[in-house]
């Protein structure tokens, strides 16, 4: 009687049970044939429960024997905004082992290296390679192999540096693990606690049907997929794309005038660079060496985003003509921003005609203006959803005309909808009136900014000075709490 309580309690995790994490609904039965010459309908594999055809246990095993997943555990990366940008910048360098890196926040990454053993292997040397980049980087790592990515990170996190290949090998390696390397909440792991259970080995011996009762769906299909018996798909992560090129030149470059010349094959090469990849860039940056001494950086904006060779170089000349070298340029580097879809208005064959008239006209006027007077001289207005008139308008960098244009165009119909129009020309700060005036239309009551401490309760009027009526028409108000008269604006 023993003998049989402890075959049903076995491990219902063995290689040979292939069972699915919930059990699958019974196939519908197939109906009898009406006439011997009409066979009866069968389902297609693709019609199968639960899509695709199932696999057999030979089949699955080849499967996941193709892949093998190196996991890496940094302790020190704590707060989630910081480690998200470190794993970033860290996944550029173990793309130097595999074309396969995957983050696992919030302190994680998972490496597949199958297909790099052939190159970088055996796997002993690869896997101290990898170890060997963090140790450079004076990071603290925990590192482990298995043949799937929540084993290998659950053997990370419990600090076991194991290289496991043979897949008949994992669930024997997995059983001394503790079950807090799943990072499974603390109720999951409480309940497991109260059972008795504290390692991996008591948790696979457990009845499959009570344990998803107990914990859930999600952690009898972590098991599956620890035990690679479900795959378990990976975000790839994709490094942003960018322009980087330098030279170096043969003698020194002491004049702008031959730095123009040296920089226009980087530009080429840069604009070819985005044309092949469809995009564009709104900011460019160059870097002159000297012999001593920092580095001279040139930063370029756009107004819009281009990969025209002409545009990028216009701009560059513009900015180095007001360049005044401190040393003799050795060599330089030109990178830009982070690449840009380019928009389907910018994708017109005639764009590029040089003449006037072209589309891109106004964007290199705003270009060549920066250029000349500063990235924050040139900048574009915005409105905002505000009464007050003071604050409903902000400074932007970005200057989209059409947006302007059409903003301007609503601008208009609300002032034709509204008895009172507004002008466009306001004042800094309103101006008081000690002259007479003439209303001739209004008020507008305004009262609003109560909630931020600079509420206003103003009467609008439309006016003109006595000694001037037929001069420019004046936006006035008067305080209603004081009863003063101020100019706040002036229509054309």
């Amino acid at each position: 009687m023993a003998r049989h309580a402890k075959s049903r309690t076995a491990d219902l995790f063995a290689a040979g049970n292939t069972s699915p994490a919930l059990p699958a609904p019974a196939p519908a039965p197939v109906p009898a044939p009406a006439s011997a010459s009409k066979p009866a309908y069968r389902p297609r594999p693709s019609e199968a429960p639960g899509g695709g055809v199932p696999p057999t246990p030979q089949t699955a095993a080849r499967a996941r024997s193709r892949q093998l997943w190196y996991a890496v555990v940094f302790p020190e990366l704590i707060e989630a905004d910081a480690s998200a940008a470190k794993l970033q910048k860290l996944c550029m360098h173990a793309h130097a082992f595999t074309s396969l890196v995957s983050i696992e926040p919030p302190n994680a990454l998972l490496l597949e290296i199958k297909g790099s053993l052939k190159l970088l292997g055996p796997l002993e040397t690869l896997h101290a390679n990898i170890d060997a980049c963090w140790r450079q980087l004076a990071l603290e790592a925990s590192s482990a192999t298995a043949p799937s990515t929540l084993a290998a990170l659950w053997f990370a996190r419990a600090g076991q540096p194991v290289r496991i290949e043979d897949l008949g090998m994992l669930a024997g390696r997995m059983a001394k693990l503790p079950i807090a390397c799943t990072a499974w909440d603390a109720d999951r792991l409480q309940t497991l606690r109260a059972l008795g259970v504290t390692r991996m080995g008591d948790l696979l011996r457990l009845p499959r049907a009570g344990l998803t009762r107990r914990l859930g769906v999600g952690a009898v299909k972590d098991l599956d997929i620890a035990l690679a018996r479900q795959a378990a798909p990976r975000r790839a992560f994709v490094p942003r794309e960018r322009f980087r090129e330098r030279c170096d030149f043969e003698s020194e470059i002491e004049t702008t005038a031959y730095l123009e010349k040296a920089v226009e094959p980087l530009v080429e090469r840069c604009a070819r660079f985005l044309r092949e990849r469809q995009a564009g860039v709104q900011t460019l940056r160059l870097k002159l060496r000297h012999r001593a001494g920092p580095a001279t950086c040139v930063r370029l904006g756009l107004a819009s985003i281009t990969s025209e060779r002409r545009r990028l170089m216009d701009v560059l000349i513009q900015k180095l003509e007001r360049l005044e070298l401190s040393a003799p340029v050795r060599g330089m580097e030109l990178a830009s921003g982070a690449l840009q879809p380019l928009s389907a208005a910018s994708l017109d064959a005639f764009a590029g005609l040089a003449g006037a008239g072209g589309r891109d006209t106004a964007p290199q006027l705003v270009e060549r203006l920066r250029a000349r007077l500063g990235e924050e001289a040139v900048y574009g207005v915005v409105s905002i959803p505000e009464h007050r008139p003071e604050a409903a308008w902000q400074r932007v960098r970005e200057l989209r005309l059409a947006s302007v244009l059409r903003a301007g165009e609503k601008t208009a119909v609300r002032g034709a909808d509204h008895a009172m129009p507004r002008p466009v020309w306001l004042l800094d700060a309103p101006v008081p009136l000690d002259s007479e005036l003439i209303l001739e239309q209004g008020p507008e009551r305004i009262e609003s900014g109560w909630w931020d401490g600079r509420g206003v309760a103003r009467d609008y009027y439309v006016a003109r000075q006595i000694r001037a009526a037929h001069g420019a028409k004046l936006w006035v108000f008067q305080e209603r709490r004081s009863k003063l008269w101020y100019l706040h604006g002036m229509f054309a």
